[in-house]
């Protein structure tokens, strides 16, 4: 029990200047997130007066809140290095990279089920907008891959072009395919 509670200290002391690290960028970013998920929040009051499917826009808000919660507090940190702690007390930390990878992959094809399925609800009713769908799921992605941290993928995804990273480019054009899509609803109800 001593070593899971040092595992959440050192957790904690990583997380900790996670958060020091916050920039106006990060806020930013949040602020993006909050500004997309109202436009899915008119598009689910708007569905459910019309009588036309509106949980997706729904499970769209609530998750793109969600995701601008963490890019304030860096919960993806806190628990990737509590896994990484247990790896070590548990004496698998050597073989963690198939592992990281298998999660990987598993994640991706479970999200490319979740884009299908929410692709099929969003071209259900009246106005279809599948760009959502496929935001969704890349913002999901790239929250899973940052989580389970594996070395090849964090290389990629903290590779910078033009002075960003790939990973916030990845996260801005899931942003940006859900505000599409979201103002296309608008747009055409």
């Amino acid at each position: 029990m001593d070593g899971v509670l040092e595992v959440v200290y050192d957790a904690a002391v990583v997380w900790e200047q996670a958060v020091r690290g916050l920039s106006w960028y990060h806020g930013v970013i949040a602020a993006a997130y909050l500004g997309v998920a109202w436009l899915c929040m008119l598009n689910t009051y708007i569905a459910r007066t019309q009588r036309d499917p509106h949980r997706v826009w729904y499970m769209t808000a609530l998750l793109l809140c969600l995701l601008a919660i963490n890019t304030m507090l860096h919960a993806d940190v806190f628990v990737t290095h509590v896994l990484r702690g247990l790896a070590k007390i548990e004496g698998w930390y050597g073989v963690r990279r198939p592992l990281q990878y298998l999660a990987e992959f598993v994640v991706a094809l479970f999200l490319l089920f979740l884009a299908g399925r929410l692709r099929r609800e969003l071209t259900a009713g009246p106005v279809e907008s599948e760009s959502v769908a496929f935001g969704l799921a890349l913002l999901l992605l790239l929250l899973a891959v940052r989580t389970v941290s594996a070395h090849g993928t964090d290389a990629i995804i903290n590779l910078h072009l033009a002075g960003v990273s790939v990973g916030r480019w990845l996260e801005l054009g899931g942003l940006a395919l859900i505000l599409q899509g979201a103002l296309h609803c608008l747009r055409l109800r």
